[in-house]
Protein backbone atom coordinates (compact mmCIF):
# COMPACT_ATOMS: atom_id res chain seq x y z
CA UNK A 1 0.00 0.00 0.00
CA UNK A 2 1.70 3.38 -0.99
CA UNK A 3 -0.49 6.17 0.69
CA UNK A 4 -1.53 6.33 4.49
CA UNK A 5 -4.48 8.79 4.49
CA UNK A 6 -4.76 11.30 7.40
CA UNK A 7 -7.12 10.97 9.85
CA UNK A 8 -8.68 13.70 8.84
CA UNK A 9 -9.17 12.74 5.07
CA UNK A 10 -10.50 9.36 6.88
CA UNK A 11 -13.33 11.05 9.07
CA UNK A 12 -14.43 12.98 6.20
CA UNK A 13 -15.23 9.71 3.86
CA UNK A 14 -16.66 8.25 7.05
CA UNK A 15 -18.94 11.26 7.45
CA UNK A 16 -22.71 10.35 5.81
CA UNK A 17 -22.52 14.17 4.65
CA UNK A 18 -20.10 13.58 2.28
CA UNK A 19 -20.36 13.24 -1.23
CA UNK A 20 -18.64 10.68 -3.22
CA UNK A 21 -17.98 10.03 -7.10
CA UNK A 22 -16.03 7.01 -8.28
CA UNK A 23 -14.44 6.64 -11.73
CA UNK A 24 -12.94 3.58 -13.50
CA UNK A 25 -12.71 3.44 -17.39
CA UNK A 26 -13.43 0.22 -19.27
CA UNK A 27 -12.45 -1.85 -21.88
CA UNK A 28 -13.53 0.99 -24.20
CA UNK A 29 -11.39 3.52 -23.02
CA UNK A 30 -15.06 5.07 -21.82
CA UNK A 31 -14.89 6.35 -18.81
CA UNK A 32 -18.26 6.11 -15.97
CA UNK A 33 -18.68 7.78 -12.72
CA UNK A 34 -21.12 6.87 -10.17
CA UNK A 35 -21.73 8.35 -6.33
CA UNK A 36 -21.10 4.89 -4.62
CA UNK A 37 -24.17 3.23 -1.98
CA UNK A 38 -21.42 3.04 0.79
CA UNK A 39 -18.12 4.08 0.99
CA UNK A 40 -15.64 3.57 4.09
CA UNK A 41 -11.85 3.39 4.88
CA UNK A 42 -10.51 0.31 6.51
CA UNK A 43 -8.30 -0.23 9.48
CA UNK A 44 -5.99 -1.30 7.00
CA UNK A 45 -5.72 2.07 5.10
CA UNK A 46 -7.83 0.90 2.24
CA UNK A 47 -11.20 2.28 0.99
CA UNK A 48 -14.12 -0.26 0.68
CA UNK A 49 -16.27 0.67 -1.94
CA UNK A 50 -19.87 -1.27 -1.27
CA UNK A 51 -21.07 -2.24 -5.12
CA UNK A 52 -24.58 -3.08 -4.64
CA UNK A 53 -25.50 -3.72 -8.51
CA UNK A 54 -24.23 -6.69 -9.98
CA UNK A 55 -24.46 -6.12 -13.48
CA UNK A 56 -23.59 -1.66 -13.08
CA UNK A 57 -21.51 -0.21 -16.10
CA UNK A 58 -19.03 0.89 -12.71
CA UNK A 59 -19.13 -2.93 -11.48
CA UNK A 60 -17.74 -3.80 -14.80
CA UNK A 61 -15.13 -1.23 -15.39
CA UNK A 62 -14.14 -2.14 -12.04
CA UNK A 63 -13.31 -5.43 -13.01
CA UNK A 64 -11.49 -3.86 -16.09
CA UNK A 65 -9.46 -2.32 -14.03
CA UNK A 66 -8.63 -5.03 -11.47
CA UNK A 67 -7.58 -7.46 -14.38
CA UNK A 68 -5.99 -4.67 -16.18
CA UNK A 69 -4.14 -2.65 -13.40
CA UNK A 70 -6.05 0.45 -14.37
CA UNK A 71 -5.99 3.03 -11.85
CA UNK A 72 -9.44 4.31 -10.39
CA UNK A 73 -10.12 8.06 -10.24
CA UNK A 74 -12.46 9.19 -6.43
CA UNK A 75 -13.66 13.11 -5.71
CA UNK A 76 -14.50 13.88 -2.24
CA UNK A 77 -16.53 16.58 -1.28
CA UNK A 78 -16.88 17.41 2.30
CA UNK A 79 -19.83 19.34 4.01
CA UNK A 80 -17.72 22.42 4.46
CA UNK A 81 -17.10 22.80 0.13
CA UNK A 82 -13.14 21.35 0.77
CA UNK A 83 -12.69 18.74 -1.73
CA UNK A 84 -10.32 15.97 -2.59
CA UNK A 85 -8.64 13.99 -5.40
CA UNK A 86 -7.53 10.60 -5.06
CA UNK A 87 -6.19 8.19 -7.53
CA UNK A 88 -6.75 4.34 -6.68
CA UNK A 89 -5.50 0.83 -7.72
CA UNK A 90 -7.70 -1.97 -7.28
CA UNK A 91 -6.52 -4.38 -4.77
CA UNK A 92 -9.04 -7.01 -4.22
CA UNK A 93 -13.28 -7.74 -4.48
CA UNK A 94 -14.17 -8.96 -2.43
CA UNK A 95 -17.19 -11.85 -3.50
CA UNK A 96 -17.54 -14.69 -0.88
CA UNK A 97 -16.36 -15.32 2.70
CA UNK A 98 -16.28 -14.02 6.19
CA UNK A 99 -15.66 -10.67 5.44
CA UNK A 100 -18.11 -10.34 2.67
CA UNK A 101 -20.65 -12.06 5.11
CA UNK A 102 -19.56 -9.06 7.52
CA UNK A 103 -20.55 -6.36 4.79
CA UNK A 104 -23.57 -7.83 3.39
CA UNK A 105 -25.26 -8.00 7.19
CA UNK A 106 -24.09 -4.70 7.47
CA UNK A 107 -25.50 -3.11 4.21
CA UNK A 108 -29.05 -5.35 5.23
CA UNK A 109 -29.35 -3.23 8.51
CA UNK A 110 -27.87 0.12 6.29
CA UNK A 111 -30.29 -0.37 2.90
CA UNK A 112 -32.93 -2.95 4.42
CA UNK A 113 -34.07 -6.56 3.96
CA UNK A 114 -34.45 -6.22 0.28
CA UNK A 115 -30.58 -5.09 -0.47
CA UNK A 116 -28.21 -6.71 -2.74
CA UNK A 117 -24.25 -6.66 -2.03
CA UNK A 118 -22.47 -7.77 -5.14
CA UNK A 119 -18.72 -6.28 -4.33
CA UNK A 120 -16.73 -4.93 -1.86
CA UNK A 121 -14.07 -3.27 -3.66
CA UNK A 122 -10.35 -2.74 -1.99
CA UNK A 123 -9.02 -0.27 -2.91
CA UNK A 124 -4.95 1.30 -2.59
CA UNK A 125 -4.34 4.94 -1.91
CA UNK A 126 -1.65 5.65 -4.83
CA UNK A 127 -1.70 9.67 -3.99
CA UNK A 128 -4.70 12.62 -3.12
CA UNK A 129 -4.49 15.77 -3.06
CA UNK A 130 -6.97 18.55 -2.01
CA UNK A 131 -8.80 20.11 -5.22
CA UNK A 132 -10.32 23.33 -4.13
CA UNK A 133 -9.74 26.46 -6.67
CA UNK A 134 -7.10 28.14 -4.16
CA UNK A 135 -4.69 25.22 -4.14
CA UNK A 136 -5.16 24.05 -7.46
CA UNK A 137 -4.31 27.75 -8.56
CA UNK A 138 -1.46 28.30 -6.35
CA UNK A 139 -0.06 24.92 -7.77
CA UNK A 140 -0.34 25.77 -11.31
CA UNK A 141 1.13 29.09 -10.83
CA UNK A 142 4.31 27.64 -9.18
CA UNK A 143 4.26 25.42 -11.64
CA UNK A 144 3.98 27.52 -14.62
CA UNK A 145 4.92 30.70 -13.79
CA UNK A 146 5.16 32.19 -17.36
CA UNK A 147 2.17 30.76 -18.52
CA UNK A 148 -0.71 33.58 -18.59
CA UNK A 149 -3.75 33.75 -20.14
CA UNK A 150 -4.52 36.64 -22.94
CA UNK A 151 -7.06 38.35 -21.00
CA UNK A 152 -5.01 38.86 -18.13
CA UNK A 153 -2.07 40.40 -19.79
CA UNK A 154 -4.21 42.92 -22.06
CA UNK A 155 -5.93 43.61 -18.24
CA UNK A 156 -2.48 44.47 -17.26
CA UNK A 157 -2.12 46.73 -20.30
CA UNK A 158 -4.85 48.76 -19.82
CA UNK A 159 -3.73 49.33 -15.66
CA UNK A 160 -0.05 50.74 -16.85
Amino acid sequence: MAIILSDELKAIIGDSSTVAVISAVGKNGNPYSQVPHKISVREDGRIAVHQLLEKSQLQKNLVYSLWFSKKVSLVIVAKDGRKFHLYLTPYQALVAGREFTKEYESVLAEFGEDADLSTVWLLDVDSYASATYKDEHAQEKAEHPYLYHMDLIVKEEFRA
